[in-house]
């Protein structure tokens, strides 16, 4: 086989093979092409004891801002927390304080991209037993949406995240 030859077949099965490979997973693989701002579009937990739920409620709203320098940040809540009667976060009763935690999480730090995975390297959050630690979460990106799998989640047992990319 001649050298043309050659580099002609191993040019056509590279052409073949990206085929093979959906565009945004290609684009998706590292962490600036995935920098963006995403709203929260749903996120669905499923307990240990295999029961799902929607801890933010049918329609989460959030933010999730990825940048270009692998920085993030995060946030989420239900709709329609309850306003504080006092007026003051200082002076809310235990139960409106309740319901904003159980209503809402954030969290910001460092991120990277390993293949199928994002590493959440958590500096703070409003779950504090997410601070320092480094979270594993494999995604996939289907044109604007980004979907992850939060194998711990705060409220116990697994969450499916899905995050579209803002215009």
């Amino acid at each position: 086989m001649t050298k043309p030859t050659m580099i002609r077949r191993a040019t056509l099965a590279a052409a073949l093979m990206s085929l093979a490979f959906p565009v945004s997973l290609a684009l998706a693989l590292d962490a600036k092409s995935l920098a963006g701002t995403y709203t929260t579009v749903s996120i669905v937990t499923t307990g240990t004891d295999g029961k799902k739920m929607e801890p933010f409620g049918p329609k989460p709203e959030g933010m999730t801002v990825f940048t270009s320098d692998g920085r993030y940040m995060s946030i989420v809540m239900k709709p329609g927390l309850p306003k504080f009667a006092a007026n003051s976060r200082m002076a809310a009763t235990g139960d409106e304080m309740k319901a904003v935690v159980d209503g809402s999480i954030s969290h910001f730090g460092k991120y990277t991209v390993e293949g199928d995975a994002i590493n959440f390297h958590i500096e703070h959050a409003t779950y504090p037993n997410w601070d320092g630690t480094t979270q594993k979460r494999t995604f996939k990106m289907e044109g604007d949406t980004l979907k992850y799998r939060v194998p711990a989640a705060s409220t116990g047992g697994t969450s499916e995240v899905v995050l579209k990319r803002m215009k």
